[in-house]
């Protein structure tokens, strides 16, 4: 079976774990065959990708080409024929190709099956299920997705998606650690995320929270402060009601905001009702997994 990771470096190997090389067009075409795996692309999508708006008169043929060569490296790399590759791996139908993942082992199919199945666990209250559910799709990414690729429109776009849905599975997973009452763990991952992304309010949100929890209340403030500065200077916008209601409750003590002790979340059987102010303005659904190529 191949293995193709793309959460990270694109990198592809064979059933004895030995590196399948492709050239960097023929590679380009794999990516985005790998990240719409099980759907048809195009012709006109990687002709599209690879030369965008100004393509050659050979564009078709040399698609034709560089498909060849794929299935070519792969047969020799699994010691089977190209017309084998042709039949069950990369297929051909009509004028599009499919990669099948009958024969190929992905990444980021395995990635969206535990984001999707923990994000549904967490939605449902069970916290400790969902959290390693998660944590296991987190631990999948080995850097930018397929920074090793020059990427084309196509692949671009992809890549932004798979970049959003990271995004959206770690608030997912923060959230469920914060429900098990692993706050103190927390702060310093979610100082780092905030300094990644010194907009993003739900992050900080998940920081305030945490270091209310460990009884740093005057530094929860001092996110908020910080965040509202910045917000105000680079956007000429305020904090959203969500945040400044947690900004009053954390100065009143609202009993709300406390969380569950890690060893009553520890004992707990995984099944906890969300406390009000941390369930606010997260968000509920993963971005679709599917992103259809045009052309």
């Amino acid at each position: 079976m191949v293995q193709i990771h793309v959460l990270g470096p694109m990198t592809c190997f064979d059933d004895d774990s030995e590196p399948i090389v492709l050239a960097p067009k023929p590679r380009r075409l794999l990516a985005l065959l790998a990240v719409n795996a099980d759907r048809a692309v195009s012709v006109n999508a990687l002709v599209q990708e690879l030369w965008g708006t100004s393509p050659p008169r050979t564009a078709t043929a040399t698609i034709q080409t560089y498909i060849g060569q794929v299935r070519r490296t792969i047969a020799e790399a699994l010691r089977k024929s190209a017309t084998e590759v042709a039949d069950d791996i990369l297929i051909t139908e009509g004028s599009s190709y499919v990669l099948s993942t009958s024969r190929v082992a992905l990444d980021i199919t395995e990635y969206e099956m535990l984001a999707e199945a923990g994000s549904a666990a967490v939605q449902r209250g069970e916290f400790v299920q969902g959290s390693d559910l998660l944590h296991r799709a987190v631990a999948l990414w080995r850097g930018p997705a397929l920074v090793n690729v020059e990427a084309g429109e196509l692949l671009s776009a992809r890549i932004v998606h798979l970049d959003e849905s990271l995004l959206c599975t770690q608030e997912h997973r923060i959230y469920a650690d914060l429900q098990r009452g692993a706050h103190h763990t927390l702060v310093p991952e979610l100082k780092e995320l905030t300094a990644r992304h010194p907009l993003h309010e739900n992050f900080h949100r998940h920081l305030m929270l945490a270091l209310y929890r460990c009884g740093r209340r005057a530094e929860s403030l001092a996110v908020m402060r910080r965040l509202r500065a910045r917000l105000v200077e680079e956007l000429g916008l305020e904090p959203s009601p969500f945040l400044v209601q947690m900004e009053q409750d954390i100065l009143r003590g609202e009993p709300s905001l406390d969380g569950p002790r890690p060893r009553d979340a520890d004992r707990c059987s995984g099944r906890q009702q969300p406390d009000r102010m941390a369930v606010r303005g997260v968000v509920h659904r993963l971005p679709r997994s599917a992103m259809q190529p045009t052309g």
